[in-house]
């Protein structure tokens, strides 16, 4: 399926015309249109407001794969009561501070901002509420995937590598999102999307206890978003 497909296919889920679509993606008609014809592209903005009209992510409507669910997001503060099917995640604004001074496990237990999420969201794919934080990603090693400052949510009980899969790491100290790959004798093979920038590097079992490689957890959903 291509990227208009997908949009058409998830239109039509909602028994929405494009006109529809537009209004509630805050985007024109026409703009729907040239998608679902695959005429042009639109902004990474565009694709965000449309994704989230949609109930989905930017990064399954322009790659595909599995059809996730976006996580929403409300205004609230501490004095806001919890809905039914809302919990309260730990959120990192700047987890690098802890990689670089080795202190993971002691920021995992103090930071005291939060975000708030669906149970149903954490349920449906097994992720216990104690294991699941917000991280906010720094840099352009994951474009387009992931951009600089978009929100992250990770797995911390999910260390184990799975071809390809996304992980929040940290390595010499430094705080990354990266695709890991197994090597054999226990190395891995360390990703990037934005691979002509950033080329991959392999780590032996050694290196990786030398250079003080973590795994904390894997990425299983973000929040793009576009900055100026």
């Amino acid at each position: 399926m291509s990227v208009g497909d997908r949009i058409r296919s998830l239109r039509r889920e909602k028994k929405w015309s494009q006109p529809v679509l537009a209004k509630q993606a805050g985007v024109t008609q026409s703009t729907i249109s040239d998608l679902e014809n695959d005429k042009k592209s639109t902004s990474a903005a565009n694709m965000q407001a449309i994704a989230e009209a949609l109930g989905t992510t930017s990064t399954y409507l322009i790659n595909g794969g599995s059809k996730p669910k976006s996580v929403k997001i409300e205004d609230w503060d501490s004095m806001t009561p919890l809905e039914d099917d809302e919990v309260e995640i730990k959120f990192f604004k700047n987890f690098k501070v802890a990689c670089g001074s080795g202190t993971v496990g002691e920021a995992l237990e103090s930071e005291w901002r939060r975000l708030r999420i669906s149970k149903s969201t954490l349920r449906n794919l097994g992720i216990s509420k104690d294991n699941c934080v917000a991280m906010t990603a720094e840099g352009g090693s994951m474009k387009p995937t992931i951009n600089d400052r978009d929100t992250v949510y990770v797995d911390l009980g999910r260390k184990m590598v799975k071809d390809g899969k996304v992980y929040a790491i940290c390595h010499g100290g430094l705080f990354k999102f990266k695709r890991l790959y197994n090597l054999p004798f226990g190395g891995i093979r360390v990703t990037s999307d934005n691979h002509e920038e950033y080329p991959e590097e392999k780590l032996t079992a050694e290196q990786i206890k030398e250079e003080e490689f973590e795994i904390i957890g894997w990425a299983w959903s973000w929040q793009t978003t576009e900055t100026w």
